[in-house]
């Protein structure tokens, strides 16, 4: 089974940019592998038209502020997901809504998280999984970021999607981007992994 492929020293910018535009709409062609990441609001908007302020927020110091988990699905669609968030210290979580669409669920987003959809449910577009409501505690100087990361007691490779109507063990995935806090520049490192630009630019 393949591994996931983690973005190193920063996002692939212009390559999230193409999925996130491409993929707005229900109409638009799914990937050949499912996406995951953290953005700041409902929108997951990283487009360049918002500066790529989807994917960065600058709370001032115990200032709260949310952040979404999102899920875009590939071909084959979703019925689940596992999964952990990382979170730093210097932010404290308050409040944390699970989408209803999800039945049933094991652990949390910090220790790790296996899920499963409502029965008989294929989720085939961009999904919500969770909407956490932090408080921020370092200073706006500090830089720091929330990201996905593997479940680490899962036995499948920790970081997945349930593929619908196939064998019951999650699908490889990669991680789209983090949710960077203060970061300068804004709105983030703009690295790109030149080995993934050839299938991203292929999905639409």
């Amino acid at each position: 089974m393949k591994r996931a492929i983690f973005p190193s020293n920063g996002v692939r910018c212009l390559a999230i940019a193409a999925v996130l535009c491409a993929a707005s709409s229900v109409s638009a062609e799914l990937p050949d592998i499912g996406y995951i990441g953290v953005f700041k609001d409902a929108t997951h908007d990283t487009s360049p038209a918002s500066g790529g302020a989807g994917y960065n927020v600058c709370p001032a110091q115990y200032e709260q502020f949310q952040c979404w988990i999102w899920c875009l699905p590939c071909w084959e669609g979703m019925s689940g997901a596992v999964f952990a968030v990382s979170f730093p210290t210097t932010v404290v979580i308050l409040n944390t809504v699970q989408n209803p669409d999800i039945r049933a669920s094991f652990g949390t987003i910090v220790e790790g998280i296996d899920f499963v959809l409502n029965k008989d449910a294929c989720q085939m577009d961009w999904m919500w999984t969770h909407q956490i409501t932090m408080l921020r505690l370092g200073l706006p100087t500090v830089s720091d970021k929330i990201e996905i990361v593997p479940h680490p007691d899962s036995y499948m490779g920790g970081l997945g999607f349930y593929i619908c109507y196939a064998e019951p063990f999650p699908a490889p995935i990669d991680v789209l981007t983090p949710l960077y806090i203060c970061w300068s520049p804004d709105p983030g490192p703009l690295g790109v992994q030149e080995t993934n630009w050839g299938a991203i630019k292929s999905l639409f």
